[in-house]
């Protein structure tokens, strides 16, 4: 008894519901008793088939109702435009006077919907008067798309009568997902290798020499091998001179991210900026040859690796990293360092952190023999300030090369290099 209670509730919403179609159908019936004549009767008559419906609108199956999501395309990069198109499939030509649809979706995509042609749209939810149609349909669109891993699974359907008196909704679980993955720069020219060169240490890297591709020659040096000599350009200058192969060089790296909470705080714009710059270099070191990884300050790890299937599945955790790590970043970074991740590795830090505290926990990384430091410095502003500047010349001081970030051209970034890095 209290379960058809509850569905009698759910059913009749509004604060008259069933009475109030029972009470409407009495006055008039009544006025029309009483008073008489064609006008009470008509009114009465008129009245009628609205009641009739607004009881029949009352065990409409709105449950029954299929509905279906397309979206444009399931995986893009941030800052594109994706379509979502909603389509809903009724089995009957009975009237509906109004629908209302809504998309549920989480506030990061509400932000960024648009729509066009739809009067009577808001966002994601739009109100139809659909009448005898079967088919209803309406889309709109997400640009830009924000960076991230976005799921959707409610659709919202209200209608009622004309009244008011019915009101039946329904929530039904249509579930799709976008992958949003950050959007990255063509970085035109990197030199890690020359940047670690200044430093107390060498770059990481696997060397090895092609002996298929003759580059040059040189003058004969005790030592070489016999099959080394280029006799015809010996004969041509009457001395020994031995061929120069093209020399392969991959380097390795692991992108280290800064993605704890109290590093941005609020400032998530900053956040992106720092995810863009670490998928720049992913996609860079991948265009090259080089083999590179991923170690996240809480997740998984991505071994170091290469091809284009390594970029797509460190870009695919670059898509769902949040700022959401509670510890300061020192100290997570000292932890990774006592547990030995970052032996034996070239680690590419991105931080806005720039203090004596980090200065000290790099200081003690790149200490380690065995461990390469490159620190890439998210500056907040367009220009450093002098303490920042003092930072990083100490910082360069013991051997870690320093990239201060500013603006969003990673490019004249990288270009400049240390020349911020000047007091």
């Amino acid at each position: 008894m209290k379960a058809f209670l509850h569905k009698f509730r759910e059913r009749y919403k509004t604060p008259i519901g069933f009475s109030g179609i029972i009470f409407l159908l009495l006055v008039t019936f009544s006025f029309a008793m009483f008073q008489g004549g064609f006008v009470s009767w008509f009114l009465f008559y008129s009245v009628l088939p609205l009641v009739i419906y607004s009881i029949t609108m009352a065990f409409y199956p709105i449950q029954r109702l299929k509905v279906e999501r397309y979206i444009s395309k399931n995986k893009l990069m941030a800052g594109e435009e994706v379509e979502v198109t909603i389509v809903i499939k009724r089995r009957s030509n009975f009237p509906l006077f109004y629908v209302v649809l809504e998309d549920v979706l989480p506030e990061v995509l509400l932000r960024e919907t648009r729509y066009e042609g739809n009067t009577h749209q808001i966002q994601s939810r739009i109100l139809l008067f659909p009448l005898f149609r079967r088919h209803l349909e309406y889309s709109y669109t997400i640009n830009p798309a924000p960076r991230g891993l976005f799921k959707f699974d409610q659709i919202q359907i209200s209608t009622g009568d004309i009244f008011g008196f019915v009101l039946k909704s329904t929530s039904v679980s249509v579930q799709d997902q976008i992958f949003v993955y950050p959007q990255y720069q063509d970085i035109e020219r990197w030199e890690a290798g020359k940047m670690l060169q200044s430093g107390m240490k060498k770059v990481g890297k696997r060397s090895f020499t092609d002996y298929t591709s003759t580059v040059s020659v040189r003058d004969y040096v005790a030592g070489d091998r016999m099959n080394w000599l280029h006799w015809k350009a010996s004969a041509r200058s009457n001395k020994l001179l031995t061929k120069v192969f093209e020399q392969q060089r991959n380097d390795d790296f692991v992108i280290v991210l800064d993605h704890c909470e109290k590093s941005y705080g609020t400032q998530d714009w900053l956040f992106e900026r720092g995810v863009s710059l670490a998928a720049s270099i992913v996609h860079y070191a991948i265009s090259k040859g080089g083999s590179i990884g991923y170690h996240p300050l809480s997740g998984k790890e991505i071994p170091m690796n290469i091809g284009v299937e390594q970029e797509w599945r460190i870009l695919h955790e670059l898509a769902k990293v949040k700022s959401d790590v509670k510890l300061p970043f020192e100290e997570r970074l000292k932890q990774e360092y006592m547990a030995g991740f970052m032996e034996g590795k070239t680690a590419l830090i991105i931080s806005p952190n720039l203090s004596e505290y980090t200065m000290k926990t790099l200081e003690l990384i790149a200490s380690r023999q065995q461990t390469n430091v490159i620190f890439f410095y998210l500056a907040l502003d367009s220009k450093l300030k002098s303490q920042e500047l003092t930072y990083i010349s100490r910082i360069r001081q013991f051997g870690v090369p320093v990239t201060p970030m500013i603006g969003s051209d990673f490019n004249e970034s990288l270009k400049a290099g240390g020349t911020y890095a000047s007091i």
